[in-house]
């Protein structure tokens, strides 16, 4: 099946649920397939890998050796945490497989080789990162390097930044308004994030919400009538929701990263060489809720991993990493800004955002060309403090509904202690809070850094 073909069907195919009496004869049954380490005389072994809520996930592998090896990834109709009354459409995994394939073809140093997709199955095969953790776990573990910020800058810069001009898939005469935007119009997950991240946690009547009893008046102020935050998050969502300017990954969150696991984790931590990331050192997964949207809401997901690690680490007093985090989003967005820059300008008629589209929001829009080296340099100032903008309200929301809202992070829910726990939550709602209110002005990188680590 043509997996750029990413139309929603009226009827999804049934899918026949993979597992562990089922899913070697599955791969074996692909074999050989290219770029596949595993080889069609290979006696197969594999195991379940948990941890995510949507979809069922196993590593196959050589069962002579674990270090040939495959990830496969399936979607039920539900959501698998929830269980099969959870309805959710399994056409997810075929739009994850198109996203892979283009973040593939746009940052293959940064992202899983997609190998195989199974339409009637609802499965991926792609490459296991059996080597890899997640970012989360690393810099809650005090392993905050700049190198890996700067890697992730470099990933959302590059599928920004290439995917703001017309799809090459779509024909020469396209423009992304008819091109990325029409393949990744994702309705089903996009309806997901502006419930769960900007709507659903200031309802009052929502009873999925939970927080510490020791922040209900705060929360109430948050939900109560007339509540600047609210009015900033629902503000939010319809840039969201409205504003296609290029293909985001939708869910950038610490744990949709991974990097490569430390040789020695009781060792000091050190910056790898470049060469590291080039070779795969940090890897973004899971981008199922990708969609063609705003470029600042992958920016300000980013920011928030940085800055719910900042909180977790603030509430021990470990200063030196907090120094180390305040570090790293410097960096990532150094790195952004400037890879970013660089790509666009180096485009025939760069363009800088979907004139169309900003125009029907409502936004403020930049020419996506210029006539001069002044007029260019101004348009894309004004065009990256848009995005940080943008970004910090982002950021904003996320760290608030991961408060007061349905699914909250490790990062302040494994604090054991009560006291520096709630603490810990206290600092980043003020934070988002602030963030919400206050996004709109904000100058530069100075002023998100003295937002989140104070001056």
């Amino acid at each position: 099946m043509d997996t750029w073909d990413i139309s929603q069907p009226t009827e999804w195919a049934d899918t026949s649920a993979l597992s562990l009496t089922n899913v070697c004869a599955f791969v074996h049954g692909l074999l050989p397939l290219e770029g596949c380490p595993l080889l069609l005389g290979d006696d197969l072994a594999c195991a379940e890998v948990h941890g995510g809520n949507l979809n069922y996930a196993f590593r196959v592998h050589d069962a002579s050796t674990s270090t040939r090896s495959v990830f496969v990834k399936q979607a039920p109709e539900f959501i698998k945490c929830l269980g099969p009354e959870a309805r959710l459409s399994s056409w997810r995994a075929k739009l994850e497989s198109a996203a892979l394939l283009v973040f593939n073809s746009l940052a293959p140093s940064h992202t899983p080789r997609h190998l195989h997709f199974d339409a009637v199955r609802a499965a991926i095969v792609m490459e296991d990162l059996r080597e890899h953790v997640m970012l989360r776990d690393e810099l809650l573990a005090g392993r905050v390097l700049t190198g890996d910020a700067r890697a992730l800058g470099e990933f959302m810069a590059r599928t920004h930044a290439l995917t703001m001009r017309p799809d090459p898939m779509a024909g020469p005469a396209a423009s992304p308004s008819v091109s990325y935007s029409t393949r990744f119009d994702n309705e089903l997950l996009c309806g997901i994030t502006s419930a769960y991240v900007f709507l659903m946690p200031f309802d009052t009547a929502e009873a999925s919400n939970r927080h510490s009893a020791a922040l209900d008046s705060q929360v109430a102020g948050l939900r109560s009538p007339g509540s600047r935050p609210a009015a900033a998050a629902a503000a939010l969502e319809r840039i969201f929701r409205g504003k296609r300017q290029c293909l985001i990954h939708g869910d950038l969150h610490a744990g949709s990263v991974m990097v490569a696991r430390a040789v020695d984790p009781g060792a000091a931590a050190s910056e790898p060489e470049p060469e590291a990331y080039a070779n795969g050192r940090l890897r973004v997964i899971d981008p199922e809720f990708a969609c063609y949207g705003p470029a600042g809401f992958d920016l300000g997901l980013a920011l928030s991993a940085y800055a719910f690690a900042y909180f977790h680490h603030a509430a021990f007093a470990r200063v030196p990493i907090l120094k180390l985090t305040k570090q790293a989003v410097r960096a990532l967005w150094a790195e952004y800004a400037l890879c970013l820059t660089e790509l666009l300008d180096e485009q025939a008629g760069s363009v800088v955002g979907s004139a169309a589209a900003d125009s029907a929001a409502g936004l403020a829009v930049t020419g996506s060309m210029v006539s001069s080296e002044a007029e260019a340099d101004t348009g894309f100032e004004a065009f990256l403090l848009r995005t940080l903008r943008e970004a910090v309200g982002f950021m904003g929301a996320e760290l608030t509904r991961r408060v007061i809202g349905a699914a909250h992070v490790p990062d302040l829910d494994g604090i054991a202690d009560e006291q520096l726990r709630v603490a810990a939550e206290r600092a980043a709602l003020a934070c988002g809070v602030k963030a919400l209110e206050s996004w709109e002005g904000v100058e530069g990188i100075e002023g998100v850094l003295n937002l989140i680590f104070g001056n």
